[in-house]
């Protein structure tokens, strides 16, 4: 009698629809397939918010980075992969299309990233998404951190429960990315965004990790990050899903 054969290949990221994984694949699998195609943080990148920087240690551009951390609220934000190349053109089947397959993907992407920053996040206390609103579909932020919790089989990380969130977005704001490229626009949708959130508990005493989607400016980052010490958070870090760079 002969034994299993050799497992399958992953079938490479983006064509998740076809892998042998797509339902079940663990997080170490979907990460370490989606690394060979998802361009990377560059060495050269800003160490509060991941911009790609001509060079180490040169100045970031994006005005957040100046800001002292008792006006930025967040100390710094980790990015999977940049908002190019293979995530610009999945990422929006989610957001937008609302083909939910994605949410496994990234949830299992969000999962392999701490196993593999493991020493940098081993004091986070709190992992919670940043919220979409009641009546937006889909909500992908909420699908995306349901598959990190399924993903986090052996209860490593400490993702906050999907059907007792830490923060829950009560009403519909407009959009940040509906706003334009203006920061001052961007800037109030950001704070109209935390004004319609509710804290749970657990966040009180906690060093928070707040998972978003993408970051472009950082304003939202600030704004949720600030309501989230304002109710007793002793620090809040980011992590996205991507960084939009700068043209």
């Amino acid at each position: 009698m002969t034994g299993p054969g050799p497992l399958p290949e992953p079938a490479g990221f983006p064509d998740c629809k076809s892998c042998a994984y797509k339902l079940t694949g663990a997080p170490a699998i979907c990460a370490a397939c989606a690394g060979d195609t998802l361009p990377p943080v560059a060495p050269a990148h800003c160490l509060v918010c991941s911009q790609t920087l001509p060079e180490v240690g040169a100045p970031c551009g994006n005005r957040i980075c100046g800001w002292p951390l008792e006006e930025r609220h967040f100390t710094r934000v980790d990015a999977v992969a940049m908002y190019d190349g293979a995530m610009k053109r999945t990422l929006p089947r989610l957001k937008y299309d609302g083909r939910m397959g994605w949410a496994l993907i990234y949830g299992r992407l969000i999962v392999g990233w701490l196993d593999t920053h493991a020493a940098e996040v081993a004091d986070i206390d709190l992992i919670v998404g940043n919220p979409t609103a009641p009546d937006r579909r889909p909500q992908h932020v909420e699908a995306i951190m349901r598959a990190a919790s399924d993903a986090n089989r052996t209860g490593r990380w400490p993702i906050a429960d999907p059907d007792k969130p830490a923060l829950i977005k009560t009403s519909a704001t407009t959009a940040s990315a509906a706003t334009g490229a203006f920061w001052q626009t961007k800037w109030a949708a950001a704070e109209a965004h935390a004004q319609a959130l509710e804290v749970g508990p657990g966040v009180s005493g906690a060093t928070v990790l707040l998972v978003d989607d993408v970051f472009t400016t950082g304003a939202q980052m600030a704004t949720v990050s600030r309501l989230l010490r304002q109710h007793g958070a002793r620090e809040v870090r980011g992590l996205v899903l991507a960084r939009a760079p700068w043209r």
